[in-house]
């Protein structure tokens, strides 16, 4: 069982490693990413289109929820924001996932940094090393009385909403394409969610209720760190703290929701003239990184305070 598995297990609560970093604690002769050629040597069947998706055998419908997904927020940002996202897609089991010789375990969504663009999901989340899922008995009473309340599953329900996060792994590739640069580890993580919140908002009403309660799981989780310094002193938290970083992934959710009932897309629109790729300074401190983004949407530099002034001191 890796170490954050572990971690995960002993205290009952799931993890979130979208587009996390690597750990160096792992084996050297590991791939910090996946690569198409790698996918490709899994000699998969695979779906045409606009994004290309391999699958294990015996998952074609799973492959083509996924890149039914995909295909609709692609185009739905080449519509608002005029930009294509080249992304391949791998749906696989776990068996074929650890051939790939990647550092991220069995159901980590994640995508290459680097064009070509390509993401992996699992096909079987019952087969997932993450030790995920928050037993109901232990969770919020209000969490299991909505889910309950809107008839659904409780595991159904949490593992609908990480499917979600495959729009947040998009939206790593999408804000490099776009163009707008990311000067702080933070600030992607931030992105890549509000691509996925828009998303959502605008195309996929039925999958706001699954998205809210996975993301208000995440809430729960144990957060020693809270400032935007500590994420990116202590970045991957996903490696040495993914409860942690489960809840930082939870705050950006919350406030790129907040952001986006103010202005939609045209906050990303904005974000392209603010923050340009290749004249922005990589070097921003966090304070005037929080300052660039009011002049964008008021109230950045607030929600970082109200984050650090919520340290769990456990």
């Amino acid at each position: 069982m890796p170490v954050f598995a572990a971690i995960s297990a002993l205290c009952g609560f799931s993890l979130f490693f979208a587009g996390a970093g690597k750990s160096s604690d792992f084996s050297q002769a590991k791939q910090e990413e996946p690569t198409l050629q790698s996918v490709l040597a899994l000699k998969d069947p695979f779906l045409q289109g606009n994004v290309k998706t391999y699958y294990t055998p015996g998952f074609q419908k799973r492959a083509e929820t996924i890149r039914d997904f995909l295909v609709a927020e692609r185009t739905f940002y080449e519509e608002k924001l005029g930009i294509t996202v080249p992304l391949t897609i791998a749906v696989l089991d776990a068996k074929q996932w650890q051939a790939l010789n990647i550092l991220d375990p069995y159901a980590m969504p994640t995508v290459s940094d680097v064009p070509p663009y390509v993401a992996l999901m699992p096909a079987n989340w019952a087969e997932n090393q993450l030790g995920m899922l928050p037993d109901q008995a232990r969770s919020s009473p209000s969490l299991v009385q909505q889910v309950t309340a809107a008839g659904a599953g409780w595991s159904d329900t949490f593992y609908r909403g990480f499917d979600t996060i495959i729009g947040h792994e998009f939206g790593h590739a999408a804000a490099s394409v776009a163009g707008i640069a990311k000067p702080k580890h933070w600030l992607d993580e931030f992105l890549a969610t509000y691509f996925l919140i828009a998303f959502v908002h605008e195309k996929r009403a039925d999958l706001q209720f699954p998205m809210r309660i996975f993301f208000s799981i995440n809430m729960e989780y144990p957060h020693p760190h809270t400032s935007l310094d500590d994420f990116e002193s202590h970045y991957p938290l996903s490696d040495t703290l993914p409860t942690n970083y489960g809840w930082y992934q939870s705050q950006f959710w919350r406030r790129g929701e907040k952001v986006y009932r103010l202005q939609g897309v045209e906050f990303l629109r904005k974000m392209k003239v603010k923050f340009p790729a290749g004249r922005t300074s990589l070097a921003l401190s966090n304070p005037d990184l929080l300052r660039k983004l009011d002049d964008v949407c008021p109230g950045f530099t607030r929600w970082a305070d109200e984050l650090e002034s919520t340290r769990d001191p456990n």
